[in-house]
């Protein structure tokens, strides 16, 4: 039987933004800088208020370790997050981080992840040595679940055209 994920901790950092950057590695070195992009999304979890941080994260664990992790929140909360998310990059990366984040990120200003009344799924990974075993599958449906018992019936999520493994995924799990 897989487990259900449960909350992170900012101590797991160093394992967490490992697979928050598998989820988003071209995306993260394009916006961050690629010998900033790790070590930006780590601070970033630690951080509270940002749409990397711990506080929308679960862990799930096999063995004692975590093996993969899903990072969601409320359509309504995006927005709400741009602003702190700005502040806490600012502080993570420093202001010529932060002007280079800027400077990349306006090209993106107007994608649309999520409307107010969907569950958003910013990242879900499993650790490469682990996949195969069901655990996506697996919790992809916790998070339906989830989203359900917050009062959701849409979950929005983006996925690179190229991930042809997270396309299979969400195919098989019924995301169209």
């Amino acid at each position: 039987m897989l487990p259900n994920p449960q909350p992170a901790t900012p101590d797991m950092d160093r394992v967490v933004s490992g697979l928050i950057y598998l989820t988003m590695h071209q995306t993260a070195d394009y916006l961050f800088g690629s010998d900033n992009a790790r070590q930006a999304l780590s601070r970033l979890f630690r951080m509270k208020s940002n749409r990397f941080s711990h506080q929308f994260t679960e862990v799930a664990c096999l063995s004692g370790k975590i093996a993969g992790l899903v990072v969601s929140y409320s359509g309504r909360l995006i927005k709400s997050l741009e602003i702190p998310t700005a502040l806490r990059v600012a502080q993570a990366i420093g202001v010529f981080g932060f002007l280079r984040f800027v400077r990349q990120a306006l090209p993106l200003i107007n994608v649309k992840e999520a409307a107010p009344d969907e569950y958003y799924i910013s990242n879900i990974a499993v650790l490469p040595d682990q996949q195969g075993r069901g655990l996506g599958s697996h919790m992809l449906h916790w998070i339906e679940k989830k989203a359900r018992e917050q009062g959701f019936d849409k979950i929005s999520l983006t996925v690179d055209i190229e991930n042809e493994r997270a396309l299979s995924l969400y195919c098989r799990t019924g995301f169209n």
